[in-house]
């Protein structure tokens, strides 16, 4: 019982400031300190979004923007993640001469490589998960070498005087080690790929939440508008969520191969 108040209570806090910043705007809304045809009260924004959600648009829209980011960014993890170990620990030298040019990369302006990537790949689906894996890459590649650099090599001269072979080492060894460093890139890569899937939706798409909040811009339908902003945010959050969940499990396992070895 006492955990249950406790709970209640801190669902209570951690929702007072948001409660507050929605109840201030409708009020702000309805007494007209803001213009409420350029910034409609909230119940209207929920309407609005409920409509939607019931037409089926909402839906619709959401689950195309999801399944491209998810793709971009399973791509990139595929190719960054064993890369990022492979430079980070059996190809040390070649990392040292390849970083240098994958900073670079890095630091490209995705937004100004849109027309690029328009021209290679046309528009349309394949040129938003390319897009995607552009982006979603670094933080998975540079986060995973830091990872593999984080192991104390004491710990591998350890492991390989107790007669471990290379594939013992990897997985009872490294591969715990990095899974901080790992999971990092991979909190911050989901919610890159998350944000740019929209953006790029926004120039160049007929569908896709970042379409959609352009068209309702674009024909004056402002409750709906301001509905996709907090649809996105709100799920943004819910992304940032699931992967710190999967992030405690993830270290839980690698607390448990150090115990092991």
């Amino acid at each position: 019982m006492k955990r249950a108040i406790k709970k209640i209570k801190n669902i209570g806090y951690r929702s007072a400031a948001i409660i507050l910043f929605f109840l201030f705007w409708e009020m702000a809304s309805k007494s007209s300190l803001v213009p409420s045809a350029v910034i409609p009260p909230p119940t209207k924004v929920f309407a609005a979004l409920a409509a939607s959600a019931e037409s089926g648009a909402l839906v619709l829209h959401t689950g195309v923007s999801l399944a491209r980011a998810f793709f971009g960014f399973l791509l990139a993890a595929t190719v960054a993640i064993p890369m990022g170990f492979f430079l980070g620990t059996f190809f040390k030298t070649f990392e040292k001469a390849l970083l240098p040019f994958l900073r670079m990369l890095e630091k490209l302006n995705p937004f100004a490589l849109f027309p690029v990537f328009m021209i290679i790949f046309g528009i349309g689906d394949l040129e938003k998960i390319a897009l995607i894996f552009w982006v979603a890459q670094w933080p998975l590649l540079f986060n995973t070498i830091a990872g593999t650099r984080s192991i104390e090599p004491d710990m591998i001269k350890s492991a390989r005087s107790m007669g471990a072979n290379k594939k013992v080492l990897f997985f009872k060894v490294i591969l715990p080690a990095a899974v901080p460093g790992i999971f990092t890139g991979v909190k911050i890569s989901a919610q890159v790929s998350f944000f740019m899937i929209v953006a790029s939706e926004m120039a160049g798409s007929s569908q896709g939440l970042g379409w959609y909040y352009l068209s309702s811009s674009q024909s004056y339908q402002v409750p709906l508008m301001y509905g996709i902003i907090l649809f996105i945010t709100v799920l943004a959050v819910i992304i940032n969520l699931l992967f710190s969940k999967l992030e405690k499990r993830f270290l839980i396992w690698k607390e448990a191969s150090f115990q092991e070895n």
